[in-house]
């Protein structure tokens, strides 16, 4: 009988998580590695002067990055679980001043308080998320695009160390 148990949980959990994972209307989630979090801290220049928004947060691993090196970080996250799983490791970490979870679509978050912009969203998502942007944001808001570029728009810097996961930095009004 446990051996039935075993085959059904080792067949069954990769199954659920690739279904839970893949679930998503604007981009499937994908556990960012912890250098790429750290490049993409990097090549934003993030600092306490910033507010971060990251759509498609995830777990929530750049908005607590972003909190560590002292901005005020939102993460946008519309699959609910993954909501709360950042809301608690937020309040383990006690961040909870400066980062905040914000159970919502993308589309339906106002960004016109933000300096910078993370998406880690596929390029379609890109197309339909490029109107809101120079809609909302201000001029000189850096918008940060994790292996999906933004096409049309005049990269202000690239790091393509790794090249399963180049990160473009563009900025508005440049």
């Amino acid at each position: 009988m446990s051996l039935i148990v075993f085959l059904v949980l080792v067949i069954l959990v990769p199954v659920v998580y690739v279904i839970w994972a893949t679930n998503t209307k604007d981009a499937p989630w994908v556990p960012m590695e912890a250098d790429v979090v750290d490049r993409v801290m990097k090549i934003a220049n993030i600092g306490p002067n910033d507010i971060f928004y990251d759509l498609g947060s995830g777990d929530g691993r750049l908005v607590i990055a972003a909190t560590m090196r002292g901005a005020t970080a939102y993460g946008v996250e519309l699959d609910r679980w993954r909501a709360m799983y950042s809301k608690i490791w937020i309040k383990v970490l006690g961040l909870e001043n400066k980062a905040k979870i914000i159970n919502k679509n993308l589309f339906d978050v106002d960004l016109s308080k933000a300096t910078i912009v993370d998406t880690f969203l596929l390029s379609k998502t890109h197309e339909a998320l490029k109107r809101k942007i120079l809609k909302v944001c201000k001029v000189d808001t850096k918008i940060v695009a994790v292996m999906f570029e933004y096409k049309n728009w005049k990269v202000n810097k690239l790091d393509n160390r790794s090249p399963n996961n180049p990160i473009y930095l563009y900025e508005i009004g440049s």
